[in-house]
C-alpha cells in the first residue's frame, strides 16, 4: 500500500512537532489523540482522516478554522507579504512584513486574497485568529492563523 500525504499548509498536525495542548482542538476526538499520541480508527492525527483514492491512502487535513478554536470575528489592519511558501500578516502599525521581521508570525491563506508572490499589500478585513500559538502555515513555520471572513480593502504597496 502506498501512502500519499495531502496535509492542508494551514492544519497544525499533532506528532509532527505539534505544540497545540490539547484543549486547542474542537473535537474531543482530535483532543484525546493530541493528549494521547496515538490515532483512533481512520484518524492518525488531530485534524486528520485517512481515506482510499484508487487504491491508494490518503492522508486529508480539515481547515485549521474548523479544527482548531479561533477567537470571534474582529477587524483587522496591517501589512501582508505572500512569498513563495510564505504568507504572513503583520497588524497595524507595522512599517514592515518579511518573514525575517521580528514579532508573531501570522498565516492569511493565499487562497482567500488576491494578490501576486511576493508583493507587499495592506489590508483591512474582519477575520478570526487561532486562540493557541503553534504550528501552522507551510511547514508549522507560524505562530497563528488567520482566517480572513470578508475582505474590506486590499491596495498593493511594491
Amino acid at each position: 500500500m502506498i501512502v500519499a500525504g495531502a496535509l492542508a499548509a494551514t492544519t497544525a498536525i499533532a506528532g509532527l512537532d505539534d505544540r497545540l495542548p490539547p484543549a486547542a482542538y474542537v473535537d474531543p476526538v482530535d483532543q484525546q489523540i493530541a493528549r494521547t499520541g496515538h490515532g483512533v480508527g481512520n484518524r492518525p492525527f488531530p485534524c486528520a482522516r485517512e481515506r482510499m483514492e484508487h487504491g491508494i491512502a490518503l492522508v486529508v487535513s480539515a481547515p485549521t478554522e474548523r479544527c482548531v478554536k479561533m477567537l470571534p470575528a474582529r477587524r483587522w489592519r496591517g501589512l501582508w507579504t505572500n512569498e513563495f511558501e510564505n504568507s504572513r500578516f503583520c497588524p497595524a502599525p507595522a512599517r514592515s512584513c518579511t518573514f525575517r521581521d521580528r514579532g508573531e508570525r501570522v498565516w492569511l491563506n493565499p487562497e482567500t486574497l488576491p494578490s501576486k508572490r511576493g508583493k507587499l499589500y495592506a489590508l483591512e478585513f474582519v477575520g478570526r485568529r487561532t486562540i493557541y500559538k503553534g504550528p501552522y502555515g507551510h511547514m508549522g513555520a507560524s505562530d497563528h492563523v488567520i482566517t480572513v471572513d470578508r475582505l474590506i480593502s486590499a491596495r498593493k504597496l511594491r
